[in-house]
């Protein structure tokens, strides 16, 4: 090989050049987490509580779930910022570019309905059935065809949500339907 047929060989295959925000669209997921946090943290300085609040009052769970909110955004950025992923051009049999990929509309919006229906029914249905129907929704907009089973999950995690908000932290949820029993 000479020194003209490997400048030939180097030249037609040269490294991809990718600008500095190819593969980094990631990093709305990381300003998403922020803005939750900075949300969180705005909101804990407008709350008004009594002064003799314990160690965890209604302030703690807030305080904890923005620290995690900042620390997982801090840590989404730094991997996506070391490791982007650029995808490559999706080709046919004869090199032409196939039909960009597709949304799946179903899935989202029966997740996206199944938050709006706990929303709707929060208050006339209650915490309990609002929370099992939020679940169940979700795991069927994911793709989960377990639909009893799911549920009788989302009854259990909403039941016992319920029991840690009006026991351990002296918060009550709205009761719904559930209250006239």
């Amino acid at each position: 090989m000479t020194i003209s047929d490997h400048d030939t060989a180097a030249s037609e295959n040269p490294a991809p050049t990718h600008k500095f925000w190819a593969g980094k669209s990631a990093l709305i997921m990381p300003a998403l987490m922020v803005g939750l946090g900075l949300v969180l943290v705005y909101g804990i300085f407008d709350m008004e509580i009594a002064d003799d609040s314990e160690l965890f009052g209604p302030k703690a769970f807030p305080w904890i779930t923005a620290g995690f909110c900042f620390l997982i955004a801090a840590l989404l950025t730094l991997v996506i910022l070391r490791n982007p992923e650029v995808s490559e051009p999706v080709l046919d049999d004869q090199g032409r570019p196939v039909a960009s990929l597709f949304s799946n509309w179903r899935s989202t919006g029966i997740t996206i309905g199944s938050f709006v229906a706990f929303t709707v029914l929060l208050l006339p249905a209650g915490w309990i059935v609002a929370g099992a129907i939020v679940f169940w929704g979700v795991t069927v907009g994911l793709g989960s065809t377990r639909y009893v089973v799911n549920l009788l999950i989302g009854l259990a995690i909403s039941s016992i949500m319920q029991l840690i908000f009006a026991g351990m932290l002296g918060l009550s949820l709205p009761p719904g339907v559930m209250g006239m029993f």
